[in-house]
């Protein structure tokens, strides 16, 4: 089987960046659809996510998340808050997809410490994403996959 991973270059391990706090979270859209999603620290660091994507068979394309560390909001970016809970201590679980022999890290599940769950995953679109566990921004939940095809492993 194909493993196609997350791509992170950082210094510190992803699992480490994806468990801090959540302050707030902007969004970059193209055409009215989720193109990158970047969660900000109180510290105002922030780490990005957006897709890359894999073809796996003749007409099938998969998503794997990409993440990179920045340090401002894009000016067309739409910011909005996280409720409090994302305050605090994360539990962070990776989402993988299994397609035409290939398994994908195409998202990830953002678990707080009350059970309220933020979803980060590839969308329907090529390259867009589909975010749920933003109340401020509905109808942005358009996966790849049906959510229960995903198998969700701790990422440690």
């Amino acid at each position: 089987m194909n493993n196609l991973s997350f791509v992170w270059a950082g210094p510190t391990p992803l699992a480490a960046e994806l468990s801090k706090p959540i302050k707030q979270v902007s969004l970059g859209f193209d055409h009215g659809r989720p193109m990158s999603v970047t969660l900000w620290r109180s510290d105002g660091t922030g780490l990005r996510l957006y897709l890359q994507m894999h073809d796996v068979a003749e007409w099938r394309e998969v998503g794997v998340l990409n993440f990179e560390h920045v340090s401002a909001p894009q000016p067309d970016e739409t910011i909005a808050d996280v409720v409090p809970p994302f305050h605090g201590e994360i539990v962070v679980s990776k989402l993988i997809i299994q397609e035409s022999g290939a398994s994908a890290e195409s998202g990830v599940l953002l678990k707080a410490s009350n059970g309220d769950e933020f979803i980060i995953v590839a969308g329907v679109f090529p390259y867009s994403l589909a975010v749920s566990g933003l109340l401020s921004l509905p109808d942005i939940f358009k996966p790849e996959y049906s959510i229960d095809r995903y198998i969700r492993v701790p990422l440690t």
